[in-house]
């Protein structure tokens, strides 16, 4: 695991953040506006250098020590050997793409070879363009192409998509989503987007107001963490594939392992996939209904009985070896004798599924 805390004060900011996460895939870091995300990282990538006596800061990075306060390290950002993506691409604008991909390159011992990169991100074209002349998603695949040639013990990205528009968003996810894969280069990405973190994410770490307040999968803590699902409640996740584009009615239908679900999202065929459904939307019923338009009824068994903070009854249960969660009052569970064990059946719309 990789190791970090840091408790530093900033004016009227106190950001006391202390949390492990993994050495691999993609750890999420989440939460919202001015909660001190980017604080987070700029300390870990030792943009930030200010010392004091209030300031505490531990961070270890693959066994080895990157800061330390008690022991007075602290690496320069030339040493740490982490690279950063920013939500801004800070090229170069007096060099050309070629020269900006290099410029890191030339100064490190990676053995990653610039071609293989340039290939990959498909920036060969546009080797001899400065970066005026590019948009703003081959703005950012350039900048994740100089940070990967550092050959980065982390790959650190700010909201790297934020300032991109839908179709540059959704041109980039995959080179983000298959990098760690393909390189095995731990990763690090802010986002306060519910969308992203569901494609992206492997383990989260959750702040709010310069705390880490939960970490942990991403399908646990949509159950109990409602900053994650912005503020929706309790909320779950289903892997899928999709197995058919059903045209003429603009849906989609997933095989979840032992059911088959309809969604209205847009998706391609044979992707797997993560679906978010918030438990409110999900409805439980003895028997499956008739002349209905709610296209999903799946059976479930009961696992879990619990009281929510605001006094309903949180129903978890089974769809196969996946978690379902639906939110009911006290009365409908006495109607329906609801109980640990019990075999029942689960409804929710195709449009209540966020991809």
């Amino acid at each position: 695991m990789i190791e970090v805390n840091y408790k530093h004060k900033f004016n009227n900011f106190l950001l006391d953040a202390s949390f492990t996460m993994p050495k691999s895939g993609i750890t999420v870091l989440f939460g919202p506006s001015g909660s001190g995300k980017s604080s987070v990282l700029n300390l870990m990538s030792g943009l930030r250098s200010e010392k004091t006596n209030e300031n505490k800061s531990k961070f270890i990075l693959n066994n080895r020590v990157i800061d330390d306060s008690d022991n007075g390290i602290k690496l320069a950002p030339w040493f740490r050997n982490i690279a950063y993506v920013f939500q801004d691409h800070r090229l170069f604008p007096h060099m050309t793409t070629g020269e900006n991909i290099l410029f890191g390159y030339k100064r490190c011992n990676s053995k990653l070879k610039p071609e293989d990169l340039i290939k990959k991100f498909k920036i060969k074209e546009l080797l001899g363009h400065y970066p005026e002349q590019l948009s703003g998603g081959q703005k950012q695949r350039v900048s994740m192409v100089r940070a990967l040639l550092s050959q980065p013990e982390l790959l650190i990205l700010d909201e790297p998509l934020a300032a991109l528009d839908f179709r540059s968003r959704q041109e980039l996810l995959p080179y983000i989503e298959n990098i760690h894969k393909e390189l095995d280069i731990p990763m690090i990405y802010v986002s306060h987007d519910i969308k992203e973190v569901l494609r992206l994410a492997d383990y989260i770490l959750i702040m709010d107001k310069g705390k880490i307040v939960d970490q942990g999968e991403i399908a646990d803590l949509c159950i109990s963490q409602p900053l994650l699902t912005q503020q929706e409640g309790a909320s779950f996740i289903l892997e899928a594939r999709v197995t058919e584009i059903i045209e003429e009615d603009k849906l989609v239908q997933l095989d979840c392992g032992e059911n088959i679900l309809i969604t209205a999202e847009n998706m391609q065929l044979n992707t797997k996939i993560r679906v978010l459904i918030h438990a409110r939307d999900v409805s439980l019923c003895l028997s499956p209904p008739q002349d209905s338009s709610i296209l999903n009824c799946v059976p479930i068994c009961i696992d879990e009985l619990q009281i929510d903070e605001n006094g309903k009854l949180r129903v978890i249960a089974k769809i196969g070896k996946q978690t379902i969660v639906s939110l009911i009052s006290h009365r409908s569970a006495r109607q329906l004798n609801i109980g640990k064990g019990k075999h029942m059946y689960a409804q929710f719309k195709a449009t209540a599924m966020i991809k």
